[in-house]
């Protein structure tokens, strides 16, 4: 008859297992779906990408604000303007900026236009429509996009499936202290810690990976004082 620890650790398992089942499955269909707008990107006719509207802002500096700037803040960057020009501050990856132009990636820029400018003040005019837009760009950011999600899915099904692997041998286990359990714990470790290294060096999940990891090396020593133990007895 299984102890109170036991029946404990079975019964985590399946709970565990139940639910590692059903996020699979959830996996599963957000991967068909993200395949499925893959091929629908790569296929998406150019003329069906569509944006309208335009931008119109005047950026005034003045002699105040002539040595620390001052501009458009967009959320993640801001472009700004002193007594050398206009520049960008914040997150600019793919943006650059020249003498009559800020060019975001080279999906879309606007004009700039210099309005004024002497000792005490200068004013710059920015402008575009949102309609000239590189559409080619716009579609292989998109896909980018897409696929990014699509492996991450895939990532996050492979840690279930290994997941679930460790807590099914847990559900019915008569021991945890088996060597079974101790490979499934080790290789779920292992790809925990995988999973956290594609994911942007995802720190919380490297660490839990780690310490699966060690609990399987702790459960293999756990097995082998059980095996000393039985064959004592």
């Amino acid at each position: 008859m299984k102890n109170s620890n036991i029946k404990t650790v079975n019964g985590i398992g399946k709970a565990c297992s139940v639910i590692s089942l059903i996020a699979f499955i959830f996996c599963i269909v957000g991967f068909v779906g993200l395949i499925i707008a893959d091929i629908a990107i790569i296929f998406m006719p150019l003329d069906k990408i569509n944006l309208s509207g335009n931008a119109d802002a005047t950026i005034t500096i003045t002699a105040e604000n002539m040595n620390i700037g001052t501009g458009i803040d967009t959320g993640n960057f801001m472009i700004v303007g002193d007594k050398n020009g206009l520049s960008i501050e914040g997150s600019n990856e793919g943006i650059s900026i020249d003498e009559d132009k800020v060019d975001f990636g080279g999906i879309w820029s606007l004009d700039v236009e210099e309005v004024s400018s002497d000792e005490t003040s200068a004013t710059y005019h920015l402008t575009g429509d949102f309609a000239d837009f590189n559409k080619k760009a716009v579609k292989r950011e998109l896909l980018l996009k897409v696929l990014e999600a699509t492996i991450a899915v895939i990532a996050t099904a492979v840690t279930l499936f290994f997941a679930r692997r460790v807590f099914k041998a847990l559900a019915k286990c008569e021991t945890p202290f088996t060597e079974d359990i101790v490979k499934k714990m080790k290789v779920f470790g292992g790809v925990m810690i995988g999973y956290g290294v594609l994911t942007s060096l995802n720190l919380t999940t490297i660490v839990a990976g780690l310490a699966v990891l060690m609990l399987g090396y702790v459960f293999a020593h756990g097995k082998n004082l059980q095996q000393e133990s039985d064959e004592t007895l």
